[in-house]
């Protein structure tokens, strides 16, 4: 546990490195991805043809037409949003696991911060039989209750995992910067769930950082995955620096 201990600052920075690095490079790629998507469609904004394409099938090989208009629909709903969707909830899903990443390493530094518990996130205090009978050695099977804790977690709203985040980590998680997160999170889940329309349950989650009215679509734009792109960076390195000034001296 000493040297989990020990390393546990610089794990903390060497994970923060690789999120940033990562997430930069979803943004060059996507500012490369869009000018070809306009070159594309503007070779064909002449045309009348059609073209066949190989499409992923079970068993066989299958063709799909799409004529050069319908081409460039499929363009412009990427270069105008769509490419931005999937890439937003891209790195909404890899910040979570930074998150989770940081809770793991932090827990197993202090094993005791297990029994901490808030309201809204359903963690069970009680370790099942199975669980140790099927351990080979202590530490296989806390490692395995601290994966059973964390998907726990994971289940909980973002404002309480964030809470539950804070109580582990002593990471203030009530600055704005979160705030904002908790936004990207409402918007990301509605691109999943809703199509990108907004809803009560968008609404209940961000307050009065909504960007639209109930049956409306949010906007995602270029402006909007910038914003987003930005947050979860220093997001990232906000929880790296309060990690180091929480456990540096240690």
């Amino acid at each position: 546990m000493e040297e989990i201990k020990k390393s546990l600052v610089s794990e903390v920075a060497r994970l923060q490195r690789r999120f940033v690095h990562i997430t930069n490079n979803t943004y060059i790629f996507v500012q490369q991805a869009i000018p070809l998507l306009h070159e594309a469609k503007n070779e064909i904004e002449v045309s009348k043809g059609s073209r066949r394409y190989y499409i992923p099938s079970v068993g066989t090989k299958q063709i799909a037409q799409r004529t050069d208009k319908q081409l460039q629909e499929i363009y412009d709903k990427f270069i105008d949003r769509e490419l931005y969707e999937n890439f937003i909830v891209t790195a909404v899903s890899r910040f979570e696991f930074f998150l989770f990443q940081v809770l793991r390493l932090v827990i197993s530094a202090y094993p005791s911060k297990l029994t901490l518990n808030i309201k809204g996130v359903q963690t069970s205090r009680s370790v099942p039989l199975d669980l140790l009978l099927d351990s080979s050695d202590l530490q296989e099977a806390f490692d395995r209750i601290v994966s059973k804790r964390l998907y726990e977690v994971l289940y909980a709203t973002p404002r309480s995992y964030l809470e539950y985040f804070s109580n582990i980590t002593a990471v203030d998680t009530s600055r704005p910067i979160f705030v904002d997160y908790i936004e990207i999170k409402a918007t990301r889940d509605l691109i999943i769930h809703n199509s990108g329309i907004v809803n009560e349950v968008y609404l209940s989650k961000v307050g009065d950082r909504k960007r639209g009215n109930v049956g409306e679509e949010t906007e995602i734009n270029a402006e909007y995955f910038s914003h987003c792109i930005a947050t979860l960076k220093r997001l990232a390195r906000t929880i790296n620096r309060d990690i180091e000034r929480n456990f540096g001296k240690d």
